[in-house]
């Protein structure tokens, strides 16, 4: 009886936090679209330091959990052929009809999107698939798993004004599918579901960047900071967690 209430109250615990989670991601991202003067506090600050990195890695650290458990490991043949076919195919099945019909692709907008786009990419895995999708894949299986980070991943972009029409949010819940799938096909890698959405981004970006907030020279700068504030704190997280005893099971 005791087993049965404690794995009903773990499920219950992470369907809350991820609910919880959704929705202040949401409010952040589109407190930054229309505080524009404060863009940054709310995005790089809250959205991408706070709920998508310092949150997940307090609880990671209260369990006593290593950044392995949520995906960062070696990349070996099964992840090298994962993260090959994953891109090939978003990325190619993207850009060939184009090619072949002619159409001019703005690959001058790379430059400018490149930092931002690592940026919240990261964001965006760190979150939904290393921390969250592990973590449901625990309590409710894997296909549950990859259908909540999939659709966890499409709402988000609620926030952003340029991606609130249905037809965005499908094709957002596919494509968050795929990068589940990618990230679970992968061994729950997450270095393989990191490069299988980074170049779909960037691409997206070159083709749609009209659906996305204006992105500058300020936006780059905002975004290397950003960056190696998470590095710095990614490093201290792995050099403390890996002086503490691992917790036992």
């Amino acid at each position: 009886m005791n087993m049965r209430r404690h794995e009903r109250m773990g499920k219950l615990k992470i369907v809350i936090f991820s609910f919880c989670m959704l929705i202040l991601v949401i409010s952040a991202i589109f407190l930054a679209n229309t505080f524009i003067n404060v863009y940054y506090l709310f995005y790089n600050g809250i959205y991408g330091i706070i709920l998508s990195t310092i949150v997940p890695l307090i609880i990671l650290y209260k369990n006593k959990e290593k950044l392995s458990t949520i995906g960062f490991q070696r990349l070996h043949l099964k992840q090298w052929m994962v993260l090959i076919i994953f891109v090939s195919f978003s990325v190619c099945g993207q850009i060939m009809p184009l090619i072949a019909a002619g159409t001019a692709i703005q690959w001058n907008l790379l430059p400018i999107c490149f930092f931002p786009l690592v940026m919240t990419t990261f964001f965006e895995e760190f979150l939904f698939r290393g921390f969250i999708q592990t973590r449901i894949e625990k309590q409710f299986g894997f296909i549950i798993a990859i259908l909540v980070s999939g659709l966890m991943f499409s709402l988000y972009h609620i926030g952003y004004p340029g991606f609130r029409s249905i037809n965005d949010l499908l094709l957002l819940f596919a494509v968050g599918s795929g990068f589940a799938a990618a990230f679970k096909l992968s061994g729950n890698n997450l270095y393989v579901s990191y490069f299988v959405n980074l170049p779909n981004a960037l691409l997206t970006y070159i083709l749609k960047s009209g659906q996305f907030p204006v992105l500058d020279i300020n936006s780059t700068i905002g975004a290397v900071i950003t960056i190696i504030l998470i590095v710095i704190i990614l490093i201290k997280y792995g050099a403390t967690a890996y002086n503490r005893p691992a917790r036992s099971t």
